[in-house]
């Protein structure tokens, strides 16, 4: 295999890595707009029930915000990091990078730990 094959295998990867962080924040943006979603259908049936809930379906919101504000950090971070890489592979000295990874991991967590507080409050 040639170097040229090896440099257009490694560019590929690094184009499959970026399409693979877009779709990972596509989904945290779906969710989190159905998370803020979920608390305006509960403040729906709170207004039905006589009872409202404003700071359950607030709560949603924020959770939901924050989940869409997480993916367009991961789509910020996934561009950056597709520019280095792509920058490194030419030069020929690419790095591995873990500080984005961890960083989109760290938020998700967090998303899911605040869901699941959600959760287990309004169960």
């Amino acid at each position: 295999m040639s170097q040229d094959d090896t440099r257009a295998r490694e560019h590929l990867a690094n184009e499959r890595t970026l399409l693979a962080w877009v779709r990972t924040a596509i989904a945290l943006m779906g969710l989190g707009f159905v998370v803020a979603r979920f608390g305006l259908f509960l403040r729906q049936i709170g207004l039905e029930r006589g009872t409202v809930f404003e700071d359950d379906a607030s709560l949603a919101g924020w959770i939901g915000i924050g989940l869409v504000a997480a993916a367009v950090v991961a789509t910020v971070l996934a561009a950056v990091r597709f520019l280095r890489a792509r920058d490194q592979i030419e030069a020929g000295r690419f790095e591995a990078e873990v500080y984005a990874e961890g960083f989109v991991v760290l938020l998700t967590l967090a998303g899911g730990l605040a869901l699941v507080g959600y959760l287990a409050v309004n169960s």
